[in-house]
């Protein structure tokens, strides 16, 4: 510590106890730490308060501009002030900063030029445009300040630097003395208002020193030097050198000296460790829940209303929609916004307004209901995205709104964030931003949402301090740390400010070089740095994993390592020494270290002599799944098919279709085990489903399943209206004028439905769809019977069919079949439309090992249907089509003659037996596993069973599954 520096400053304040001290401090924690340490070191002390100049000018002043009839504006505030006159700027003269450049980087460095030429006391009409590289900056930097004067005085506001003409001349007759620790960093103007508060009250007491001059004075401090091997791995090393001392965290501060990286690292650790810790400079809006939904809300305006910026924000549980249906889960939500299919677009949202919507035919019309009136509510706080209606003051109070129906608070941070938005509003309220293009306007947004900064504090009793390099060093404590010493860290760059050039400085009297500018910064941390006492740790990482790059130490740790050791012709090197074997992520394993988590815990029980053990045996003793793993590998292994490869205990799953009125099936059922038994098992057994996510192609209007439902609607209409005044007799009278017409009529339903991304591609799938029903109208005229039945259910008294096959099997079918013709007295032909390609259905395969059932099933079906209701008593279903009226199925139909009702009832048998037998082993044909949903839980499963199908100890099993594949 800087001993001389606090007694001289204690000897000061305790000279003259009764008189009134205020101690000037660059922020309040930094006076709170310094009154501590003085306290704590010398005793107690009266009449000491401390203030920022910034403060104590605002008081003394505020009566005046009260007076006047003036307000006070912050820099938040005189930022769009800025910003205002910069656009006005450029739409009225078109000069040097056009419109399109007004970004908020750009009018933050003409803010920060013009607030640095009000504090060095220059006004407009004094400002040469001489002074200044280019003549066109010149006039534009000049005409900017003079306007900016102008709006202040016509507004009735004053910035900081204004309130200099409102302080008198001189000092008020006040007995106050006033301690500055030194004026260089304070600006023209600021020097002045001291010396007129002041007066000659006023005590210099500057700080001299480094922490380097503490280490060759024999100051009390003792130093460890250490590396590692990235960031988090030195992080680590230090929270475990922390935690094995006896003394408690309030004892300890760590100093980073690259604040984002690092403190973001320590606040996962700490927060996993459960360490209390404050830190000087906050962390992020996005480290709070609230913050988070923030952002997420700006992300989505961002990107064009991505529904899946809400979908990860529900999932990880930001937002919540939950309470605005008590009686619909948050997962119902999700999973109905999931397959809405909306994709992007605010249009398309009014797809959750149409209760028809195909897409989300079967979805709980509730969780519907809900959503819509949700997204409702949030597109009407926004204006339309080709208005020019936009403001970041627009888009606040619609995040505000948001995040008071939608966000999900956890923590006091959470209401931290809504206090400071709701600020922002406030101060946006007070200068009225011009309206802006919606990105424009969203910019501004993001940046001062991501600005908020929550958890700022100072040194706290029981908690760890994590302070940055430009304000840390001042809590006195007895430990401190200082991490992340790399000299790309360290090492200050001499920058220009962009727009005030050294060169202009020069000639404005006033303003700091950049130069002497840094200067100011490395004197104000080395001083500051002199406080440290007790144990101080310095570290680096020697290496960036993400950059797979050596890191270069920082020159003030190979002179720390010099003077500790006396050393002072040591190099790199030399310090490489010092600092001994580079720490990693784990614990090195010594008896003397602290283990931080399981982590490290674990690392001892594997790690033994310098060398990693086999740890098989206390996995299994910890975790018992992992020897069941290893007994399902071995099982594998054997010839004998297992439970493992789909070999089901029927005490465990009984599955009973054979005869059985309880439960029903459908044709895609029993074709998907033909296909793969596995896969029904996962399908139909277990229910487990994949997430049925809507995919969205912004190239793409209509997916396969609408195109298909829309095609489907136009064919029913068409028919229905051309066949309801015919006799059997008597063939439909087609009317392609009427099929544009149903054609357009449908299409104009779906268009509000499921809005289109783009006009252009709209009008392709429309011309597309037209030429699917012209080739649909043209295979009707060549067709011979007549439509009686179209979206045939099959259903008796609401309820699913019991279907008898030739052999006396009776299951119970459910289904809807697409039309059902009537091609001569009695005899009747059954159609199923299909949209896709014919490839698959080969003339030469009636049943395709029972992967093509639907066309006999279905006939069977229908006939007893018709038989059973009265419809007609002597019904025959003599034959089933696939129809393939589009121009993707080229027109095919490929038809079934329906003559082999007893091989169908066998079939089917094989099938049941099989799946009641348990046998639910993967299909032998890897071609299939290509395009299924299970193909990551399956994996390799395909080739296994292949290897075991024909092996003897697995015969008796198989023996049904294999009558399947006789039956092409």
């Amino acid at each position: 510590m800087s001993l001389n520096w606090f007694s001289d400053l204690f000897e000061i304040c305790n000279n003259d106890p009764f008189r009134k001290k205020i101690l000037f401090v660059d922020h309040y924690d930094q006076g709170d730490q310094w009154l501590n340490q003085l306290t704590k070191e010398y005793g107690p002390l009266l009449g000491v308060e401390t203030e920022t100049l910034r403060s104590l000018i605002v008081k003394c002043t505020k009566l005046g501009l009260v007076q006047r009839g003036l307000r006070l504006l912050n820099s938040k505030q005189t930022f769009w002030v800025v910003q205002n006159l910069m656009i006005e700027m450029a739409e009225r003269l078109n000069m040097y900063i056009q419109a399109d450049m007004v970004t908020p980087g750009i009018v933050r460095s003409f803010h920060h030029a013009i607030e640095e030429l009000r504090g060095a006391g220059v006004c407009a009409s004094k400002l040469s445009i001489t002074v200044f590289e280019y003549e066109q900056k010149g006039l534009y930097i000049t005409e900017l300040l003079s306007l900016y004067e102008q709006w202040l005085e016509q507004n009735h506001f004053s910035d900081f630097a204004g309130l200099l003409d409102y302080l008198p001349e001189t000092a008020e007759t006040n007995n106050h003395l006033f301690i500055c620790k030194d004026m260089e960093h304070l600006s023209s103007v600021e020097q002045e208002m001291l010396k007129r508060i002041a007066g000659d009250r006023l005590i210099i007491l500057p700080q001299t020193g480094s922490f380097l001059s503490s280490l060759q004075n024999k100051a009390p401090i003792t130093v460890q030097l250490f590396q590692a091997t990235g960031t988090l791995a030195e992080i680590r090393e230090a929270f475990r050198r922390i935690c094995n001392k006896e003394d408690s965290f309030d004892q300890a501060e760590v100093i980073v000296s690259n604040y984002e990286n690092y403190s973001l690292a320590i606040f996962t650790l700490s927060q996993a460790l459960e360490i209390p810790c404050t830190f000087s400079q906050g962390l992020p809006v996005i480290y709070s829940k609230v913050g988070q939904a923030a952002l997420v809300y700006l992300e989505w305006l961002g990107c064009n209303y991505d529904v899946e910026c809400i979908l990860n924000a529900l999932r990880h549980d930001i937002l919540s929609f939950h309470h605005f249906g008590d009686n619909v889960d948050q997962t119902d939500l999700i999973s109905t916004l999931e397959q809405s299919g909306i994709g992007w677009g605010r249009q398309r949202y009014s797809m959750l307004e149409v209760s028809s919507n195909t897409v989300l035919r079967g979805v709980n019309g509730e969780s519907i209901g809900i959503l819509s009136r949700i997204f409702k509510g949030v597109f009407q706080k926004l204006p339309d995205s080709r208005q020019e209606k936009w403001t970041p003051l627009v888009i606040l109070h619609s995040l505000m709104d948001f995040l008071q129906k939608y966000a999900v608070p956890s923590s006091e941070a959470d209401s931290l964030v809504k206090t400071e938005l709701t600020a922002q509003i406030k101060m946006l309220e007070l200068v009225s931003p011009r309206t802006l293009s919606s990105e424009s306007a969203l910019r501004y947004a993001i940046d001062m949402v991501e600005g908020v900064r929550i958890l700022v504090g100072g040194p706290t009793s029981g908690k760890l301090h994590i302070s940055s390099l430009h304000d840390g060093g001042i809590s006195g404590r007895k430990q401190t740390y200082m991490l992340g010493m790399s000299n790309e860290n360290w090492t200050l760059q001499v920058r220009q400010d962009p727009v005030l050039l050294d060169m202009e400085r020069r000639n404005i009297e006033g303003l700091l070089l950049s130069a002497e500018r840094t200067e100011c910064i490395i004197r104000e941390r080395e001083t500051r740095l002199e406080m440290l006492s007790g144990a101080v740790t310095l570290s680096y990482s020697n290496y960036d994993p993400a950059e797979e790059k050596e890191i270069i130490p920082a020159f003030m740790l190979l002179q720390v390592a010099r003077i500790i050791t006396n050393d002072s012709q040591m190099d790199l090197t030399g310090l490489v020494r010092v600092l001994g074997k580079p720490f990693g992520y784990m614990s090195s394993g010594t008896n003397e270290e602290h283990l931080l988590d399981g982590g490290d815990r674990w690392l001892g029980r594997f790690h033994a002599e310098g060398r990693l053990q086999d740890g098989l045996y206390s996995l299994s003793q910890s975790f018992p799944f992992t020897a069941k793993l290893k007994q399902a590998e071995m099982q594998i292994r054997e010839e004998l098919l297992s439970e493992y490869e789909g070999i089901i205990s029927t005490d465990t799953f009984t599955v009973s279709y054979l005869n059985n009125p309880e439960v029903y099936l459908s044709v895609t059922q029993l074709e998907k085990y033909a296909e793969c038994p596995k896969r029904f098992f996962y399908s139909h057994i277990l229910k487990v489903k994949d997430r049925g996510i809507a995919e969205y192609n912004r190239a793409q209007w209509l997916d396969a399943a609408s195109r298909g439902s829309l095609l489907h609607r136009i064919f029913y209409l068409y028919l229905k209206e051309m066949s309801i005044e015919f006799t059997y007799e008597d063939r439909p009278k087609h009317n392609e004028q009427r099929l544009q017409e149903i054609t357009e009529q449908v299409i104009r339903e779906y268009e509000v439905k499921v809005p289109p991304p783009t006009p252009p591609i709209f009008h392709k799938e429309c011309d597309s769809l037209q030429r699917d029903v012209s080739i649909f109208y043209q295979m009707e005229q060549k067709s011979q019977g007549r439509p009686r039945f179209f979206e045939l259910e099959l259903a008796i008294d609401g309820q699913p069919m019991s279907v008898r096959l030739d052999n006396g099997i009776v299951i119970r079918m459910k289904g809807f079949v697409d039309r059902v013709d009537e091609i001569g007295p009695h005899l009747y032909k059954i159609y199923d439309y299909k949209t896709g390609s014919p490839t698959k259905y080969d003339e030469n395969e009636y049943f395709s090992q029972g992967r093509q059932l639907q066309h006999a099933l279905y006939a069977v079906a229908v006939e007893q249907w018709l038989r059973e209701t009265g419809q007609d008593v002597e019904a025959r279903v003599i034959e089933s089509a696939y129809y393939f009226p589009t121009e993707r199925g080229k027109g095919d139909e490929v038809s079934r003659i329906q003559n082999k009702t007893s091989e169908l009832a066998e079939l089917v048998g094989y099938l049941l037996t099989s799946m009641e037998s348990g046998t639910f082993v993967t299909t032998t044909d890897s071609k299939r596993c290509s395009y299924c949903d299970y193909g990551a839980v399956c994996n390799n499963d395909s080739e296994c069973t292949k290897a075991k199908w024909n092996l003897a100890p697995n015969s008796l099993r198989l023996e049904h599954i294999k009558e399947v594949e006789r039956f092409g």
